[in-house]
């Protein structure tokens, strides 16, 4: 049975997207159950009353992750080749079988290696009495919970870009991203609880029925039709490792993630020895703890949901990397000074997973905006290959060998955590800013100003940018409020816009600094101001953009005063391509100030190139110049009459 087909557009609005909600609320149920059972296999091990429990901690989720190492690329490669859908039910299922049968098997694995005298460590439970084995052995169910994880992984990271638009993609990531901490906020505190009040069996047993409920939800996916031959092999299983090594961006994607998940793993596995050693809480705390992280990733993925394509991946990922190691190094001033007590430590969790969401939602929806959808599975296997990998050796280095009273050196892997983290994400910081276009310095406040325009006055774009690439430009546009260069330029992707602005803002401070940076031409506000207008011509003549308003200062937008002859003149003398520019959306003011504090939603309609031909040959007729600025009036003119229709 496969259900029918889904319609090939998905719809405008992602929470009205039925495939979409349906893979959302499975994952999350999907993600309650990978950590619910950690507190019965914690408590089987009577964690709370040794003196290892960082090393427990450690096994535990070496042995989950393994398989992600051992089996992510041959799990990428298998969302390639098969139904994706399918691929995530039966990787449910199975895990609700194991599940089910887990407390059964182990206590029979428990008689039979007591009865050999295998296996058993010298220890018996504090409360029930029954012999703790080895912690290697109580891995062994996880290994085999990680492997059906492996297996689901890739495929809901392939399957979510082709259920929701392009411009979604972010969103709907950061929203995904949100419900995996959402279910660990709800697990590991339910998760302790049930097995303090209820016992390790029905622990268990609500995990396995959590999977279930997963595979049902999936089941009524229908996802759109793949490419013809999509389900077919396309090439050996080494193709997703070829194209992460040829495609140098995906490559560096996939470092930051492992370095991430090293950093990660570290966190989590020292968890049990912060709440036991420096705060004395019990195994109920350790799940506190760890939701107070959840609570932290939820915060962070609902704030870049809410920044959407305002804020760009990259952005995110590399200041966010520079935050989290922040959060670590907090904590480990809170585990060695232990003066800041629980608040402390909540603050540390809840920044590190804040910060840590910036990071897993970034790398996420940059590799699935960049590899084509027959690599995807595959190379999210790499990256599960890879970011397993980190991880194995960051736990495998604090489970393999056996430190004594490792507990006590927890604040110094801290400190090692965080300086890792903090400059990593400087180095990624300087090359993101070092392969923009234009100066480090530059590139910052572009950026910066493209986050406040389409965040705070949720500005954007009518239609394609027309502005050319490379050439001197004028963009012309009507000009209702102080932010309207700031939003003209957030909404040109490729080149800055340079702008004739009233000299007395070279004054103002930072304002200043700013207006020399993208190299505005100052004005005099009175009188025939020559040396700006000559200005004004190198400008063009050195092959740059630069921004008018025809109709001189702030205008109501239903105001017709007739365009000044500058615009013609420079045009003219110039022999710049002329782009006509329509700015709505913004409350009208002649306050400066008000605009800039205020929301909006800014829309800008960029139009087609003026064409000059008819004036050719007349660059020192004034006749001509007004007629040029006449026309470039009526283009933006004509822009807002289609602009209003349309909406």
């Amino acid at each position: 049975m496969t259900g029918p087909t889904a319609d090939c557009s998905p719809p405008a609005r992602l929470l009205r997207n039925r495939n979409f909600l349906l893979l959302w609320c499975a994952y999350f149920i999907s993600a309650f159950g990978d950590h619910l059972s950690e507190m019965g296999l914690l408590e089987m091990q009577d964690a709370m009353h040794r003196t290892d429990s960082t090393q427990i901690q450690a096994i535990m989720l070496f042995a989950f992750m393994a398989p992600f190492f051992l089996f992510g690329p041959g799990m990428g490669w298998l969302a390639d080749r098969l139904p994706r859908k399918w691929i995530m039910v039966f990787a449910d299922l199975v895990r609700a079988a194991l599940l089910f049968s887990l407390y059964p098997v182990m206590i029979w694995l428990i008689e039979t290696l007591q009865a050999r005298g295998l296996h058993l460590s010298d220890r018996m439970h504090s409360t029930s009495n029954i012999p703790i084995l080895d912690r290697w052995v109580y891995a062994m169910p996880l290994v085999l919970l990680g492997l059906f994880a492996a297996m689901f992984a890739p495929s809901r990271a392939a399957m979510l870009p082709t259920l929701v638009r392009h411009d979604q993609i972010i969103r709907a990531n950061a929203l995904t991203n949100a419900l995996g901490p959402i279910a660990t906020i709800v697990s590991y505190p339910l998760g302790a609880y049930i097995v303090s009040r209820f016992g390790v069996i029905e622990n268990f047993h609500v995990d396995a029925g959590t999977f279930i409920a997963s595979a049902a939800l999936l089941f009524w996916i229908r996802p759109p039709p793949r490419p013809a031959g999509a389900a077919r092999s396309r090439g050996a299983l080494l193709a997703g490792f070829r194209y992460v090594r040829t495609h140098r961006r995906v490559l560096e994607l996939i470092l930051l993630a492992v370095v991430f998940w090293i950093a990660a793993s570290t966190v989590r596995s020292v968890v049990p020895a912060l709440v036991k050693d420096v705060f004395g809480g019990t195994i109920e705390d350790v799940g506190y703890y760890q939701a107070t992280l959840g609570v932290g990733m939820v915060a962070g993925a609902l704030l870049l949901s809410a920044f959407g394509e305002a804020l760009r991946a990259e952005i995110a990922v590399s200041w966010s990397l520079i935050g989290a190691g922040a959060a670590v190094l907090w904590l480990c001033l809170v585990s060695a000074v232990r003066v800041f007590g629980n608040a402390g430590g909540f603050a540390g969790m809840f920044v590190c997973g804040f910060f840590g969401a910036g990071v897993l939602v970034g790398v996420n929806a940059l590799i699935q905006r960049i590899v084509p959808d027959r690599f995807l599975g595959r190379v999210f296997g790499v990256s599960d290959f890879c970011s397993m990998a980190g991880l194995l050796l960051a736990t495998g280095v604090l489970a393999l060998p056996d430190w004594p009273g490792i507990d006590r050196y927890v604040p110094w892997i801290l400190a090692g955590v965080g300086l890792l983290l903090v400059i990593t994400g400087v180095i990624a910081v300087r090359v993101r800013l070092r392969r923009g276009r234009f100066s480090s310095v530059l590139n910052f406040w572009i950026n910066f100003n493209r986050i406040y325009c389409k965040a705070w006055l949720r500005a954007r774009r009518i239609g394609p940018c027309t502005i050319p690439i490379e050439g001197p430009v004028i963009v012309a546009a009507n000009h209702i409020s102080s932010v309207d260069p700031q939003v003209i330029m957030a909404l040109s992707p490729n080149r800055y816009v340079s702008y004739m602005i009233a000299r007395e803002y070279y004054n103002i401070p930072v304002v200043g600094r700013l207006v020399r940076m993208i190299q505005c031409v100052p004005v005099n506000r009175s009188g025939v101001d020559t040396a700006s207008i000559k200005a004004a011509l190198r400008h063009l003549e050195e092959g740059k953009v630069l921004g008018i308003f025809p109709q001189g200062g702030i205008r109501k937008p239903d105001d017709r005063s007739p365009p000044r002859d500058g615009v013609g003149m420079l045009a003219l003398r110039s022999g710049a391509t002329v782009i006509p520019a329509f700015v709505t959306g913004i409350a009208h003011t002649d306050s400066i100030i008000k605009p800039i504090i205020t929301p909006a939603h800014a829309r800008v309609r960029f139009g087609k190139p003026l064409d000059m031909s008819r004036w050719r040959g007349r660059e020192k007729d004034r006749d001509a110049y007004r007629e040029v600025a006449d026309a470039v009036m009526a283009a933006i003119r004509a822009m807002e009459v289609e602009t209003r229709r349309q909406t």
